[in-house]
């Protein structure tokens, strides 16, 4: 059975992967409680966990867009010819990034690992 996903848009604005329109985190980006995950969709009461430490693959993820960050970063410090503060400049950017690796590498989690392993659960029972 195909079933239309939503696209690119809210992913990024961190909505359901299911209904599109309820929103995965309790309080905003820049918070101090950014990391504060709802248990359900206030929209379509689509459960965001469907097992006790569904999240912790989401640090893989995070490691990922880590690494990413930190690569990218040594080749634009690298181009611009100032490689010497690639030291001190990438560890600020990784500061800065810290609460959207940590939402975006839990988004990828709802947005590609649950539809692939909790087919009944993300696509209904046939």
């Amino acid at each position: 059975m195909l079933v239309k996903r939503p696209g690119w848009v809210p992913f990024l604005t961190c909505k359901c992967p299911k209904c599109a329109t309820g929103r995965v985190f309790n309080n905003r980006l820049i918070s101090v409680k950014f990391a504060e995950t709802r248990y359900s969709c206030p929209s379509c009461s689509f459960s965001f966990e469907p097992e006790p430490g569904f999240f912790y693959g989401a640090m893989y993820f995070s490691y990922a867009l880590m690494v990413g960050l930190i690569v990218t970063g040594c080749i634009i410090f690298y181009v611009i010819g100032k490689f010497d503060y690639a030291i001190v400049g990438i560890p600020i950017a990784i500061v800065i990034m810290v609460p959207l690796i940590f939402r975006y590498s839990r988004m990828m989690m709802l947005y590609i690992v649950y539809p692939l392993m909790y087919k009944d659960k993300f696509y209904g029972k046939p």
